[in-house]
């Protein structure tokens, strides 16, 4: 479903990301960690074409993902790391707002994940609190049962309960849809639940892959406490 071939994006300070080459198979979940700024979010965002690669080349679906864009978009949802929405909008009218820009749109599916969800997406979105935000920015990625998802940090501002109920729902969407799925966190315990194969991204270059199947969670978990840890507390004494 996806391919990532030598792509690099540098920014000033070396930030950016640097010849990272993956494949994401159809119907799989597939974890991207790493800690804060080691650029999760600059590959996220040039897999979904919003940024252009200074080198390098990245395919969905066998089309080039900065100049087919619009057409992804069809078919794929994302959630993004840092939630933006139209504050003077009610929950439902963001819906409806969304909804134009997408197609096979079944609101009788939105009011099953506004319940799902307990949401009530009747309040206006600047009284919603970050957790509400969260969950309305969830039901909006996959009110059109993409096949394609895109997830940056998709949990961050749910309680316990929900972002269970969110697991069990991403689940559903790779049995029932057989959605391809990515997902960005830094929430070692978010990506073990739900991922066939978790890449390790660490000051822009993808250092490791696991296939969750194959290994140990605890001999993963360790091996990512090793490639991110960079002082022992004892240095502090």
């Amino acid at each position: 479903m996806l391919i990532a071939k030598d792509v690099s994006k540098k920014y000033k300070n070396n930030a950016g990301n640097f010849n990272i080459s993956l494949t994401v198979n159809r119907n799989e979940v597939y974890g991207i960690m790493g800690p804060n700024g080691a650029g999760k979010s600059t590959f996220i965002r040039q897999v979904l074409g919003f940024i252009k690669p200074d080198s390098g080349k990245i395919t969905i679906d066998g089309m080039d993902s900065f100049t087919n864009t619009k057409d992804i978009m069809l078919f794929s949802g994302y959630i993004s790391g840092e939630i933006a929405l139209y504050d003077a909008l009610t929950g439902i009218q963001y819906l409806k707002i969304i909804a134009k820009l997408k197609s096979n749109i079944d609101w009788n599916y939105i009011d099953k994940l506004l319940s799902f969800f307990e949401l009530d997406a009747k309040k206006r979105i600047i009284k919603m609190s970050s957790g509400m935000k969260q969950k309305l920015a969830i039901i909006a990625a996959v009110m059109h049962k993409p096949r394609f998802l895109v997830l940056d940090e998709p949990t961050r501002g749910l309680d316990a309960a929900i972002s269970a109920q969110f697991y069990e729902l991403i689940l559903r969407f790779k049995k029932n849809y057989r959605a391809t799925i990515i997902i960005c966190s830094h929430e070692f315990d978010e990506i073990s639940k739900i991922c066939d194969r978790v890449g390790f991204i660490k000051e822009g270059f993808l250092v490791k892959e696991y296939s969750v199947k194959e290994v140990n969670m605890t001999e993963i978990h360790n091996n990512f406490i090793k490639l991110f840890k960079s002082h022992d507390v004892e240095e502090l004494f």
